[in-house]
């Protein structure tokens, strides 16, 4: 058995998880709350985003949430096509019956990635990427550590993008927000990805061997036959050393994310609900983040 390796002293990491586009507006609200009560979030050591916290983890790493909490409140046009009306029980049956008899975390995500291959309708990898190239405040990496959470949906293997990785930023955000069943796969070097979210909402134990992690999920994670949920990627980074502070969507906040977490009405009151919640708690997040 291997010994741990204990955290580096003073390093700090934000995990951002998913949750759609409500999720971005709520994330953006927190994040805007902590920021007001001093939260240095410019300070993390790295940045761990997975769908919809994939593209907040720009907005962190550019200093600029505050301006996209903004246009969470008075969005500005956009190209993003809302997908059709979505159910989510029918979804969720779906993807019990694709992993029926899985043998693995990995295998279950080789056959969720071969049947959201199947998805063919509407816009097309490409035209995700540009409309993240529009949305995002660079299209180019940030200096600071970003990393963005994927699967290739031929394997099943779980991927961590980082800029050393050379995949274009709006390319490798569209391929951690692609949805199985809603969108097709985004291809990256010929391979198609699917959402890191398939393997966990947040995937926190990306954050392991950081002394301070702090984790916005937009929900609780259930068990899950695909990687570790929150819960126990929590467990596991604690005992690893690591202080922890989750910040998970309150009652208040998950109303607001409506019946579709996809659609673009979602993002006033998402955003709203995220900062009300982070101001009870902002002076707490305040000090576990700058403690020494």
């Amino acid at each position: 058995m291997s010994e741990l390796v204990p955290p580096a002293a003073g390093t700090r990491a934000i995990v951002l998880g998913g949750g759609g586009v409500a999720g971005i507006a709520w994330e953006l609200g927190v994040l805007s709350a902590l920021e007001d009560a001093g939260v240095d979030l410019a300070a993390a050591d790295l940045v761990v985003g997975t769908s919809a916290g994939s593209v907040v983890g720009t907005f962190v790493r550019s200093g600029s949430v505050r301006g996209a909490f903004e246009q969470q409140i008075a969005p500005l046009p956009t190209s993003y096509e809302e997908p059709g009306v979505i159910d989510g029980e029918a979804i969720q049956q779906q993807i019990g019956q694709v992993l029926a008899g899985a043998t693995s975390e990995q295998d279950g995500r080789a056959r969720l990635g071969h049947a959201a291959q199947q998805v063919t309708a509407g816009q097309s990898d490409d035209e995700r990427a540009a409309t993240f190239s529009e949305t995002l405040p660079s299209t180019t990496w940030p200096d600071r550590p970003l990393a963005i959470t994927t699967i290739d949906a031929t394997d099943g293997t779980f991927h961590v993008l980082t800029a050393a990785d050379g995949v274009p930023l709006p390319r490798a955000v569209a391929a951690s927000c692609s949805v199985p069943f809603v969108w097709s796969p985004v291809h990256i070097e010929g391979r198609p990805y699917i959402d890191g979210g398939m393997r966990s909402a947040t995937n926190a134990d990306v954050a392991a061997g950081y002394e301070r992690v702090l984790v916005i999920a937009c929900g609780p994670e259930a068990p899950s036959p695909l990687g570790p949920w929150l819960d126990q990627s929590v467990e596991a980074l604690r005992a690893g050393g690591s202080s922890v502070e989750v910040v998970v969507a309150d009652s208040a906040s998950t109303q607001a994310f409506g019946a579709n977490s996809l659609s673009l009405s979602t993002q006033r009151p998402s955003a709203e609900a995220g900062r009300a919640q982070a101001s009870a708690i902002a002076d707490r997040i305040a000090e576990f983040w700058a403690a020494r």
